[in-house]
């Protein structure tokens, strides 16, 4: 597998060697970057993911956008302002057309939203829009969106997974055609697409925002292999590249050209544990012991190279909205762990399978295992369980079902949304995927948060969910993940408190 993975890297530094003259020769007008993998689709309204919301942008236009800090700002819509506590009403930007030419208004808005509840798309992204009661068209240029209860939680999927789409082109064109063909109002129209090795996007005419367009040409090259594509930046056969593993850090500050950028990100990891009936970590006072436990700077420093920070008891990032700042970590304190397993009366401590995902975290195995050695002080005997991602997702739904044994999973939670709501409906309300949680009393703290009109009322809401999630340890809290990323010296960019990088944001100095 090793020398499968050199001569592939091999052959894509080849390839990259051949546009690097050109890159050179035009560097003012285009930009080379290196990501991990290229979108499944173009079509923005099926499903989600880190390849998809990093190229969509390039295409699309959403309904509002975020800065690079993550505050929301307008993008179609120039402005926006609740009516009325359900329903939100959209002020859209005039003389903006589609790359085919049609009039980017209220209809297209309509139509964009309306599709993703129609049933042949099967669209993943409606579930960000699951209070949307209907969307009228008030006039060429206004919007109204009618929720079933207050959801200020709106704006945000409406700034991350709002793209508008033609409506004319896409109600004539089959699925599989609009998978790869994409029609937009974006910055550029994707001009070329060899899946799984290159895309090429080129800047459209009159666009109405010029920020976005800082080169003509943006070619993407798809590097899978981490090292492959930290030498392609090293080797300066590309401009930009996404994702540096931290041991492979050293090696791209060796080209002095180079500078790699990092920073806190929004992926917060933890251990979930599956409350069933009979599971020691039933018991709050085991859940307490584990993170008392735990000595997340040690794993920090030795396992993630430092490129992480400790979680302050909570889930929901400084950047992200209900944030609560006066929570602090749980300390490092083995001593006060096997107090409170002896007051539980598991002095003697058990075992429990620990499921980690294969190659789908930052250094997630490892990180398991040192957990597990940790915790082997309190005489908690952790299994840990590394599955192929597809198997961990398929073990995770099984999970309520009657004689399924409860165990413990490893996940990180990417905060894309910047917003509590996103990481409390993933990983803490009963009805999620990965979840471990089946609590009245937490849900509905959760969709009373999600339900208020009023947006300090709001954060309050949240950050007294926080403190009650805290105390009583429904998760393991562990650390949230730095992003890693590299470019030229000569680049002008700067890092997204999202992590996601977008070539929009990139230009040369």
């Amino acid at each position: 597998m090793k020398k499968m993975f050199v001569v592939f890297g091999m052959a894509v530094l080849m390839s990259l060697s051949v546009m690097s003259g050109d890159a050179l020769s035009a560097k003012k007008d285009q930009l080379l970057i290196g990501m991990p993998g290229d979108p499944t689709t173009f079509d923005p309204h099926i499903r989600l993911g880190l390849p998809m919301l990093q190229s969509w942008p390039l295409v699309f236009d959403n309904i509002l956008a975020r800065d690079i800090k993550g505050k929301i700002i307008p993008a179609l819509a120039t402005s926006w302002s609740y009516v009325s506590p359900t329903v939100l009403e959209l002020k859209l930007r005039k003389g903006v057309k589609f790359h085919n030419g049609e009039p980017v208004d209220a209809n297209a808005v309509k139509y964009s939203l309306d599709r993703l509840f129609d049933k042949k798309i099967k669209s993943r992204i409606r579930n960000f829009y699951r209070s949307v009661k209907k969307v009228e068209v008030v006039d060429s240029h206004t919007v109204r969106i009618h929720t079933k209860h207050p959801d200020r939680y709106l704006l945000s999927p409406l700034a991350d997974f709002s793209a508008v789409v033609p409506p004319k082109h896409y109600a004539s064109n089959k699925l599989k055609h609009l998978a790869r063909k994409p029609v937009g109002s974006g910055p550029y129209r994707l001009a070329k697409w060899r899946k799984g090795s290159e895309m090429v996007f080129e800047a459209v005419s009159g666009y109405w925002d010029k920020s976005r367009q800082r080169v003509k040409k943006v070619i993407v090259k798809v590097i899978p292999e981490p090292t492959t594509r930290v030498s392609a930046l090293v080797s300066g056969a590309v401009d930009m590249i996404k994702d540096i593993p931290p041991q492979t850090v050293p090696m791209a500050k060796s080209n002095p050209d180079v500078d790699v950028v990092a920073g806190p990100g929004p992926k917060a990891c933890s251990l979930i544990m599956v409350l069933k009936d009979g599971a020691p970590w039933s018991d709050v006072r085991v859940r307490q012991a584990v993170n008392y436990a735990i000595d997340k700077d040690s794993i920090i420093k030795n396992v993630l190279q430092g490129h992480a920070t400790a979680s302050m008891g909570t889930v929901v990032g400084p950047n992200s909205f209900g944030h609560n700042p006066a929570l602090k970590p749980y300390p490092y304190d083995v001593a006060k762990a096997k107090s409170l397993l002896k007051e539980a009366g598991y002095e003697k401590g058990f075992t429990v399978p620990l499921v980690v995902p294969l190659g789908r975290y930052l250094k997630g195995v490892q990180g398991a295992e040192a957990i597990a050695g940790q915790l082997k002080k309190i005489n908690i005997n952790v299994k840990v369980k590394p599955l192929e991602y597809g198997a961990w997702r398929r073990n995770s739904r099984s999970k309520w079902k009657k004689g399924y044994k409860p165990y413990w999973n490893y996940a990180c939670r990417n905060d894309l949304a910047l917003h509590a709501a996103w990481m409390y409906s993933g990983l803490l309300y009963s009805k999620s995927t990965h979840g471990g949680v089946r609590s009245e009393k937490l849900d509905k703290m959760i969709v009373e948060a999600r339900s208020e009109p009023d947006e300090a009322k709001q954060a309050a809401k949240y950050r007294k969910l926080a403190a009650y999630i805290r105390e009583q340890a429904f998760l393991g809290f562990l650390y949230h993940l730095d992003e890693i990323s590299g470019k030229k010296k000569a680049v002008d960019w700067k890092m997204r408190s999202t992590g996601l990088v977008i070539a929009t944001d990139a230009g040369w100095k």
